[in-house]
């Protein structure tokens, strides 16, 4: 009697320790927040009155299926990070198509892991995908900024808020990526103008400048004195 006892113990305590890894290994990582979560291919980003629906995939060649995710929502940025395990990549595949709830209004969308941050929507330009983000950005450092245009070769991006406001300083701002083409195009730095007018339309400051396609990506700042300047500390 006590034999069969024993052998019923074995198995059902295999299975409890197994039950329990594959729990740990779909829902413990939570339990270490942000430093837990890795990079993601994001496909799609829709920002609404009280959630966010994100859609992407896991970017490695080696198969690793979703786990899934962890957020936080800060003062109008919903921070989100993704898991996923090879151990899962087995039955499942890397694919996601989350909805996160929110309770305030969002206006920026941040891709957080353990060591990086990127953005992958913003109120004002919406959602781009990353290979799509390579051009420049313009960070201002003054609060009276209603309108921030680039213009090389003939054609302008950039312009007015959608919500006619001035734009928020403090952070980076994506203006353009069609230059990165151009400077491909030409194989050789492509001249450009960046203009910050105020309300009224009044030229605050403008500056000519090259973008080199080598760098792919180009921050500038336009200073509290009205200069704009090459962020050489991103660079």
């Amino acid at each position: 009697m006590k034999s069969s006892k024993r052998m019923l113990t074995v198995p059902l305590t295999i299975a409890v320790v197994l039950i329990a890894i594959f729990l740990a290994g779909r829902y413990g990582w939570k339990l270490g927040g942000f430093g837990a979560c890795q990079g993601a291919g994001i496909e799609a980003v829709e920002v609404s009155e009280d959630k966010v629906h994100i859609s992407g995939f896991y970017p490695g060649s080696f198969p690793e299926g979703f786990c899934g995710y962890y957020s936080e929502e800060r003062d109008g940025t919903l921070y989100v990070g993704f898991r996923f395990s090879a151990v899962f990549g087995f039955f499942e595949t890397g694919d996601f198509d989350v909805t996160v709830p929110v309770k305030g209004e969002i206006s920026e969308v941040i891709l957080k892991t353990s060591r990086n941050e990127s953005a992958l929507w913003e109120r004002e330009t919406g959602f781009l995908p990353q290979s799509e983000r390579y051009g420049v950005y313009v960070k201002l450092e003054r609060d009276d900024i209603f309108s921030v245009s680039m213009s090389y070769d003939g054609s302008s991006s950039g312009g007015l808020r959608a919500d006619g406001g001035a734009w928020e300083s403090g952070k980076y701002v994506f203006v353009d990526n069609d230059i990165m083409m151009a400077a491909k195009d030409a194989e050789a730095p492509v001249p450009f103008s960046i203009t910050a007018k105020g309300k009224d339309g009044t030229v605050l400051t403008t500056r000519e400048l090259h973008f080199d396609a080598d760098k792919e990506k180009m921050y500038l700042t336009v200073t509290v004195d009205g200069q704009i300047v090459e962020d050489e500390a991103i660079i």
